[in-house]
């Protein structure tokens, strides 16, 4: 019997084609475990977790969530990606004891289905304005009046809406969060009147309360006793596709967080990176200052990467830069200058301030913890002085080596040394001439070094005189 390839390989491929595209019977449940901070990592996390879930056929992609908040543009990209999945979304707030603060609540109502397990809490999501990511500046309080109002005189420049531009300013990212979240909660049938309390009077709901209130859907102990509620229950997408949910005792599937991700996910931290970079800076110094020792420079360039790299993620402040910039002027000042200390003082101040304000967000999740800044300014500047008062010393000592160095050290005159001798100095005979002649046997001092030739005198003799200015 003769073997054909082809009439072997054209029923494999057949049925590989067949069973590729059929559609899985129980697809599994996707699920994205959203704990921390929401940043641009996490969002990119996300989305590539629902283009994944959607790629495979997945029936359900259960976001489970535990944030205190984070950057408004992450979070924009996580609902819009949400929004138009084709796979309905749940987010399920979890652990017990966890919650879905401020960004979180915004993801929290904008899913297909809101879900939160007992003991967790969601809400609080009114914006706040800072200046330089250090100074918050809330809505400033009305004042209620218990009298009719008389018609009040036209607002001026300094006094229109009670506050000033930041009140303004304030008053406009106020309403546009607003009407985001109505838009958001409308369309998820959701009670929108109560989630914008969450904006306007930074109101918070615990997991009863929000689902009395209208706010979620349903509330879970488990992921389990989660997907067991949610077998049956017809969902309705944003583009008007209507799906029933078949969950009950299907597989989870956790879509894991990629290395790079991992990665850059941990240097975002803006303590980690304000630390890196401080670390980089003074290795690169003392490499300068050593030049050399090769392994400080390529760890501080490391380092320094590495904290620009996490520092690209986050909205870090003009302010912040330049305080920081000065602040290593100040250290190198107090060097040269005499200050008694008050240039690295003024070092430490800035380099604090600098670290305090880098990052522009109100929110401790994203801003270097102000002790941290502190200490970690006051360690910089004493060891960055330190090191530069050694560098100055060592450039002001003077020469031991080469030809200036030969000058003022002592020997003996083996001859009689007048227009031609010879000397021993530091065990090293020498050619020597000298001007009054010196005897065989004196001991001599080297006055002046012309390539191989040493005009000596003798060691008691004062060194000459510089000459007078005319």
């Amino acid at each position: 019997m003769r073997f054909s390839p082809a009439r072997t390989l054209i029923p494999f491929l057949a049925t590989l084609a067949v069973v590729g595209t059929a559609p899985p019977a129980d697809a599994a449940v996707h699920r994205i475990v959203l704990d921390g901070a929401i940043d641009p990592l996490h969002a990119e996390y996300v989305v590539r977790g629902i283009d994944l879930a959607e790629q495979e056929g997945s029936s359900l992609i259960l976001i489970v969530l535990n944030t205190p908040g984070g950057l408004v543009d992450s979070m924009e990209t996580m609902i819009q990606r949400m929004l138009a999945s084709r796979v309905p979304v749940v987010v399920y707030v979890s652990p017990s004891g966890g919650k879905a603060a401020s960004a979180g609540f915004f993801l929290l109502v904008s899913a297909d289905v809101a879900a939160m397990a007992p003991g967790t809490r969601t809400g609080a999501a009114h914006p706040i304005l800072s200046i330089g990511g250090i100074l918050p500046m809330p809505e400033p309080a009305k004042e209620p009046t218990k009298e009719p109002a008389k018609e009040a005189p036209p607002a001026t420049k300094d006094d229109k809406g009670g506050g000033g531009q930041a009140s303004i300013l304030m008053e406009k990212i106020t309403n546009d969060v607003t009407a985001y979240l109505r838009a958001i909660a409308e369309r998820r049938g959701r009670n929108a009147e109560a989630a914008m309390l969450a904006v306007t009077e930074s109101k918070s709901w615990s997991d009863k309360e929000a689902l009395d209130g209208g706010l979620i859907d349903l509330v879970a102990s488990s992921d389990w006793e989660l997907l067991t509620k949610l077998d049956g229950r017809e969902v309705k997408l944003l583009d008007g596709t209507v799906k029933t949910l078949s969950t009950k005792d299907q597989p989870i599937a956790t879509i894991e967080m990629t290395f790079r991700e991992q990665v850059l996910s941990f240097l975002v931290n803006p303590n980690l990176a304000f630390l890196l970079l401080l670390v980089g800076a003074l290795l690169v110094y003392v490499e300068v200052t050593h030049a050399g020792m090769i392994l400080p420079g390529v760890i501080g360039g490391l380092c320094l990467l590495l904290a620009v790299t996490g520092f690209s993620f986050l909205p870090v402040t003009a302010t912040g830069v330049v305080l920081m910039v000065a602040a290593l002027g100040l250290f190198v000042a107090e060097i040269f200058v005499t200050s008694f200390g008050l240039l690295a003082l003024l070092g430490v101040i800035a380099l604090a301030l600098g670290g305090i304000m880098l990052v522009d967000v109100p929110n401790q999740e994203f801003g270097v913890d102000p002790v941290l800044a502190i200490s970690a300014a006051l360690a910089f500047g004493a060891i960055t002085v330190f090191l530069g008062m050694i560098v100055l010393r060592a450039m002001r000592r003077k020469t031991t080596t080469g030809g200036e160095g030969m000058v003022g050290k002592e020997g003996t005159a083996v001859t009689d040394i007048g227009a031609t001798g010879r000397i021993l100095m530091n065990g090293e005979y020498w050619q020597a001439i000298a001007d009054p002649p010196i005897p065989q046997g004196t001991r001599v001092r080297c006055v002046e070094l012309n390539g191989l030739m040493v005009r000596v005198a003798p060691a008691g003799s004062a060194p000459p005189a510089p000459p007078e200015d005319v």
